[in-house]
C-alpha cells in the first residue's frame, strides 16, 4: 500500500524492486545494438537541441541555420522510429542520454560557434 506524505506518494520497496527487476529483464531481452542505437540517437537529439538554444541566444545566424538543418534532418529519424514501450526505454534509454547530450551540446556550442565564425 502506498503512503501519502507532504512530499507526495511514497512507493513501497517491493514495488521499486519489481520495477528494477522488470528493467533488468528488459535489458537482458534487448540486443546490444538496440540499446546502443537508442543511447546514440537520444544523445544526438539532446545535443542538437541544446546547441540550437545557444546559437539562437548568441544570435549567430549561420550557426542557427546549420543547427536547424541538422535538427530537422535528425528529427525525421526520431519521429519515424518506434515508440519506447518498455520501462527500460522510457526511464533509462531516453532521458539520461538525452540529458547528457543536451548538457554536452550546451558546453560545446560555444566552441562550435567559434569554429563556424573562423571558417565561414
Amino acid at each position: 500500500m502506498e503512503q501519502k506524505t507532504d512530499f507526495g506518494t511514497v512507493t513501497p520497496k517491493h514495488k521499486k524492486q519489481k520495477l528494477h527487476n522488470k528493467i533488468y529483464k528488459e535489458y537482458k531481452n534487448a540486443t546490444p545494438k538496440e540499446i546502443w542505437e537508442g543511447l546514440r540517437d537520444n544523445f544526438i537529439f539532446g545535443f542538437i537541441g541544446a546547441t540550437l538554444v545557444v546559437f539562437i541566444a548568441t544570435k549567430t545566424d549561420i550557426a542557427v541555420l546549420l543547427g536547424y538543418i541538422a535538427y530537422y534532418m535528425f528529427m525525421g529519424k526520431i519521429v519515424n522510429r518506434p515508440k519506447y514501450v518498455t520501462d527500460l526505454g522510457k526511464l533509462i534509454v531516453f532521458p539520461f542520454p538525452s540529458a547528457l547530450g543536451a548538457f554536452t551540446g550546451y558546453k560545446l556550442s560555444y566552441i562550435l560557434i567559434n569554429l563556424i565564425n573562423l571558417y565561414l
